[in-house]
């Protein structure tokens, strides 16, 4: 039984553990972001807005986290979050914003585990790749409406973080 309480309160607290609390100070990350971070994520934007001038973002099942509190450790979290999220989308033209983010707030992301690649035979292999292409594009384009809106998302807690610590 012992066993058990240890294993509960193990899984109850990894989260905790594992989630990363900036000792940056927010002053600091709002300056950075009016120097750096400001500029990376209107290019980011640009590029993206780009990219899907041609096609439609379906509207999102799960929207990303927004800023709601006024407490400007909770907004650094959930920057941080959001920049994550956005890192795991692995898209190319997200890397230089979410470094910068990431830099700023200094406090790295948590690495997905690799998966092992598997053996195909090669006949296998080409017709599910025919089959696919459309699927592919279809998830380049939904991947890229999320980073735009997690780009929104940021956006809004950097505003917020200006917002409040300019009154204080």
């Amino acid at each position: 039984m012992p066993l058990l309480c240890v294993s509960l309160l193990a899984l109850l607290l990894l989260p905790l553990s594992l989630s990363c609390d900036s000792i940056r100070p927010p002053e600091e990350v709002k300056d950075d972001y009016m120097a750096i971070v400001q500029t990376d994520l209107d290019n980011t934007r640009g590029s993206i807005a780009t990219l899907l001038q041609n096609s439609s973002c379906p509207e999102l099942k799960h929207k990303p986290h927004s800023c709601t509190s006024n407490n400007t450790h909770v907004i650094v979290r959930t920057l941080h979050s959001l920049t994550c999220k956005m890192k795991n989308l692995r898209l190319p033209h997200t890397v230089g914003v979410t470094t910068s983010v990431l830099n700023s707030i200094r406090c790295p992301c948590l690495e997905k585990p690799t998966k092992e690649p598997r053996v195909r035979s090669k006949r296998r292999r080409t017709l599910r790749q025919r089959r696919n292409e459309q699927k592919r594009s279809r998830r380049e384009t939904n991947k890229l409406c999320k980073a735009n809106a997690i780009l929104s998302s940021m956006t809004e807690c950097y505003q917020m973080l200006n917002t409040i610590l300019m009154v204080t």
